[in-house]
C-alpha cells in the first residue's frame, strides 16, 4: 500500500505539473485568477505536490539504500546541475520564469548552455535525480521523474514549435535535446 501511495502522488505531481500548463488549461485558469498570477498559482501548485511526494518518499521509505553512489560522483553530479541550472537562469526572466511578471511575447533564446542543448533544465533535473543513492522506492520514483521529464521536452517542444515555428524547428536539427555533442563544446 505504502509504494501504491509513493507512486499516485509523485504521478500526481507530474500530470499537476503538466496539466496546469496546458494551453487550454492555461487560459481557462487567466479566467478565473487575474492572469499575471497564473505563473506564481502554477509555481505554488507545483511546489507543494513536489514538496508532499517528497515528504512521504523520505519519511516513509527510510530503508537501507540498495545502490550506493560514491560521495565524489554526487559531488560532479550535484555541482554540474547547479552550475547548469544557474548559467541557463543567467538567461531567462527569473521574475517572469517564477511568475512575478508576464511578457505578451516570449523571446526565443539561443545563448549560453542553450547553444549546446535545448533543455538544459531538464538535464540539470535528471543530474539531481541520479547523483543520490537510493534504495527501491527512490529507484522508482527515479524512473517516475525521468520518464516524466522526456514526456515533459516532447510537450514543451510541440509548445515551442507553435510559438516559434521554423525557427526552432531549425533550433531542433542543429542543437541537440539533452546532451551536448563534444564537437559544439570544443569547436573553435
Amino acid at each position: 500500500m505504502k509504494y501504491l501511495i509513493l507512486i499516485t502522488l509523485w504521478l500526481l505531481f507530474c500530470f499537476l505539473h503538466s496539466f496546469l500548463i496546458h494551453p487550454p488549461v492555461e487560459r481557462f485558469l487567466k479566467t478565473v485568477i487575474p492572469a499575471r498570477f497564473y505563473r506564481l498559482f502554477y509555481n505554488l501548485i507545483s511546489l507543494l505536490s513536489f514538496s508532499v511526494a517528497y515528504l512521504y518518499l523520505k519519511l516513509s521509505f527510510p530503508e537501507p539504500k540498495f545502490f550506493y553512489l560514491p560521495s565524489w560522483i554526487t559531488g560532479i553530479l550535484v555541482l554540474t546541475a547547479v552550475f547548469l541550472t544557474l548559467w541557463s537562469f543567467s538567461f531567462y526572466d527569473l521574475k517572469e520564469f517564477f511568475g512575478f511578471t508576464t511578457k505578451a511575447s516570449p523571446k526565443f533564446v539561443r545563448q549560453g548552455p542553450l547553444k549546446y542543448v535545448r533543455h538544459p533544465l531538464y538535464l540539470a533535473a535528471l543530474l539531481l535525480i541520479w547523483s543520490e543513492s537510493f534504495n527501491q522506492a527512490r529507484f522508482i520514483v527515479n524512473i517516475i521523474l525521468s520518464v516524466y521529464l522526456l514526456i515533459g521536452i516532447n510537450l514543451e517542444e510541440k509548445k515551442l514549435i507553435q510559438l516559434f515555428g521554423q525557427q526552432y524547428e531549425n533550433y531542433k536539427k542543429e542543437v541537440p535535446a539533452l546532451f551536448p555533442l563534444p564537437h559544439r563544446i570544443f569547436h573553435k
